[in-house]
């Protein structure tokens, strides 16, 4: 494709936007309300899931270093 094309294609597109939101505003304030929402329940969603991971791996780790511990399996003599 054209690299003009394509230029002119998102300059029409990015003035066809603003004019949408100019036109539309109050609907456009009344959807972006409603998703604002939606998002931080998502990205909320999204940090839980990461610090639930996050501290199953600390404690599978601290299991690990207290077996190998009572196992005594790092007694192999070296210095």
């Amino acid at each position: 494709m054209n690299p003009y094309a394509s230029l002119l294609g998102g300059l029409l597109l990015t003035a066809l936007g603003a004019f949408g939101i100019y036109k539309f505003l109050g609907d456009f304030l009344t959807v972006l309300k409603g998703v604002v929402g939606v998002v931080v329940l998502i990205v909320g969603v999204i940090f839980l899931m990461i610090g639930v991971s996050d501290l199953r791996d600390r404690l599978r780790e601290k299991r690990e270093r207290e077996a190998e511990a009572s196992t005594g399996t790092d007694m192999g003599g070296e210095k």
